[in-house]
């Protein structure tokens, strides 16, 4: 019964590639995911942006290689922040942040691990991570441009798909 509970009430969820954040010595690859109801704008973008840097530096010290993912998710109940770096010896480094808002992120209690809708990014990506750098010849540009987008595609009559 749960089961069946669970699978009438999801609903796939747009995933938003954003523009690269570069820095210097590491390149990001950043996502919104939207639950129903729910938008972002640039503002929210920033203070995430904020919030994952910091994790990121941290990510740098314990041996990231440069390469990183962040999704920032509006979900039901609040916000969710997930950063993954990858790290060296084919390793990638976790972090995932809660808050009512983007301005009280918090870091997630342990154990908690990301949902159904950021896996589905963290699963493209680690397959462009394969495909791009480790079974290529490291083409960061191509790596950068596969990303994940399932936002709904307009119509000809302008009307959104799917609504």
């Amino acid at each position: 019964m749960a089961l069946t509970g669970l699978a009438e009430a999801y609903r796939p969820r747009p995933v938003t590639p954003l523009m690269p954040w570069r820095f210097t010595g590491r390149l990001v690859k950043p996502y919104v995911i939207t639950a129903r109801g729910r938008s972002w704008d640039d503002q929210m973008v920033a203070v995430a942006r904020t919030a994952a840097t910091r994790q990121l530096e941290f990510d740098d010290a314990m041996g990231a290689i440069g390469l990183a993912v962040v999704v920032l998710h509006l979900n039901d109940a609040g916000i969710n922040l997930v950063v993954q770096s990858w790290a060296k010896d084919f390793q990638s480094r976790l972090s995932i942040f809660r808050g009512i808002d983007v301005d009280d992120l918090r870091p997630a209690p342990i154990g908690v691990a990301p949902c159904v809708w950021e896996q589905e990014v963290l699963s493209h990506e680690r397959a462009s991570y394969v495909n791009h750098i480790l079974n290529a010849e490291v083409d960061v540009d191509t790596w950068l441009d596969d990303c994940l987008d399932t936002r709904p595609a307009p119509r000809a009559n302008g009307i959104p798909s799917g609504t």
